[in-house]
């Protein structure tokens, strides 16, 4: 059986302890979080994928550490996993007044507390100026109408007169012929918001 190595802290030497945070698209991400400074260390993409909610859960204050004294020695500033030097990490889509260090050997980052709050306010800002999510909200609402619309209780039910007299002036509709079609629409529509057509 082989044992796992402790996580150390780059910060203050501390534990690191595992957490469970919720990422996009229903998935759950097990991150490394120190319970003594608050820093949170994300392996290689974790960082993208963590939602908003879950930033806030992490970036809670606990009283009881909160309260307690600065550890007298502080962290060597070596990555948890591979023990190399963390640098200062400048990327255009992170926020330039958040420290975040990353790892040349694993690209793991490491985040202090705070600096996460500045990476979701970061963005949420960065979302919003973004054309192309307010046009993906309004295509998503039309799809939730349309969705609304399709469902049995709405559809009016011919009577067999009118039945009858649609035979004779044309041919009936093929009900499946038309929720293949409406499934055609919806999935272009998709089509266009994912890959922004």
């Amino acid at each position: 059986m082989t044992e796992t190595r402790k996580l150390i802290c780059p910060e203050c030497n501390g534990p690191l302890h595992e957490v469970f945070a919720e990422a996009n698209y229903g998935r759950v991400l097990l991150l490394d979080q120190c319970k003594v400074c608050g820093g949170v260390w994300f392996d290689r993409w974790e960082l993208y994928f963590v939602t908003d909610r879950s930033i806030k859960d992490l970036e809670a204050l606990d009283a009881a550490s909160f309260a307690a004294r600065n550890p007298v020695d502080g962290g060597k500033g070596l990555c948890p996993r591979c023990e190399k030097e963390l640098a200062v990490f400048i990327d255009p889509n992170l926020p330039k007044d958040a420290l975040i260090e990353r790892c040349k050997g694993c690209n793991g980052l490491w985040l202090n507390r705070g600096e996460l709050k500045r990476f979701a306010a970061h963005r949420k800002t960065f979302r919003a100026s973004r054309p192309e999510y307010s046009n993906a909200a309004s295509e998503i609402g039309a799809l939730k109408n349309l969705q609304k619309e399709l469902k049995l209780g709405n559809l009016a039910v011919p009577t067999t007169l009118e039945l009858a007299s649609n035979l004779q002036n044309e041919p009936p509709v093929n009900s499946k012929e038309v929720a293949k079609d409406l499934a055609f629409l919806a999935l272009q529509s998709l089509v266009r918001l994912v890959f922004k057509f």
